[in-house]
C-alpha cells in the first residue's frame, strides 16, 4: 500500500520535526569559557519583587470573579500579550465576597501562572550551580534540579505533565517547559555582563493573564544554604 507507506512516513517526520523543534537552539555542549557554577544568594534589592506581581494578577483576578459573580477556575487568556504592570494593592481583595468563616478567599488560588512563580520563590534564597558535561545541577539546600542538556523529557507541570528540554543557548542554560494544560514556562541562567553575579530570567506565557517575566540576580555568598533531604522537581 504506497499511499499508506507515504502518509506513515509524513507522520513520522512531522512528529520528528515537532520534537526536534522544542530543543531548536538549545546545545548539549556547554559554550567555551562560561561557567556558572558556585554558591550564591539572592540579591532582594536587585530583582524583581514576584510579590509585587502576585498582587497585580490578584487584582486582575478580582476584576474578574466580581464580573462573573464568582470564582471561576482559571482559563487561558486571549487578549493582547504582554507584561504585569502597574501600582497595585491587596485591598483589591476587599471586592470578593468572604467565605466560610468571614476569611476572603485567595483569588489565586487556583492559577497555574501563580503557582509557578510561589514555586519559584519558595525554593529559597541560596543557591549552588554545579556544572559538569551532560550535567547542569540547581541545588537550593532543601530541593535539587538536575538537568542533561540537549534532552527532551516529559515532566510535571501546571495542569498536569509537559514536554521539558534545556540546554546551553549562547552563554546561557535555558529550561523550556510546555505544559499540555498550563503556561510555557521559559527560564534561563547566565551571568551578569561584569561576570559578578548570577541572573536568572523567568517568562511564563499568557495564560489566565498576560505573560510575565521575572528577573533575579544572585551574588557570590561564602554562607552556607540550610540543608535538608533534597528532593528533585
Amino acid at each position: 500500500m504506497p499511499i499508506v507507506r507515504a502518509a506513515a512516513g509524513v507522520l513520522l517526520a512531522a512528529a520528528a520535526a515537532a520534537l526536534s523543534g522544542c530543543a531548536a537552539g538549545l546545545h548539549a555542549e556547554e559554550p567555551a569559557g562560561v561557567n556558572l557554577a558556585g554558591a550564591w544568594k539572592l540579591d532582594t534589592a536587585a530583582s524583581d519583587d514576584p510579590q509585587h506581581v502576585l498582587a497585580h494578577m490578584r487584582a486582575e483576578a478580582v476584576k474578574l470573579m466580581s464580573r462573573q459573580g464568582s470564582a471561576p477556575a482559571p482559563q487561558p487568556h486571549a487578549a493582547t500579550r504582554g507584561g504585569a504592570q502597574g501600582q497595585v494593592a491587596d485591598s483589591d481583595t476587599a471586592a470578593l465576597p468572604p467565605g466560610p468563616g468571614g476569611h476572603r478567599p485567595d483569588p489565586l488560588q487556583r492559577s497555574p501562572m501563580a503557582h509557578v512563580i510561589t514555586t519559584s520563590m519558595g525554593r529559597g534564597d541560596f543557591l549552588t550551580v554545579r556544572q559538569r558535561p551532560g550535567e547542569f545541577v540547581l541545588d537550593y539546600g532543601t530541593s535539587q534540579r538536575t538537568f542533561t542538556p540537549g534532552a527532551h523529557s516529559v515532566v510535571s507541570a501546571e495542569g498536569g505533565v509537559g514536554d521539558q528540554t534545556s540546554g546551553w543557548k549562547g552563554h546561557e542554560y535555558v529550561i523550556e517547559i510546555k505544559a499540555q494544560l498550563g503556561p510555557a514556562v521559559t527560564e534561563s541562567w547566565g551571568l551578569s555582563p561584569d561576570g559578578k553575579h548570577l541572573v536568572q530570567k523567568l517568562h511564563i506565557g499568557d495564560w489566565e493573564f498576560p505573560a510575565v517575566n521575572l528577573t533575579r540576580v544572585y551574588d557570590p555568598t561564602s554562607e552556607i544554604a540550610p540543608r535538608a533531604l533534597p528532593t528533585n522537581d
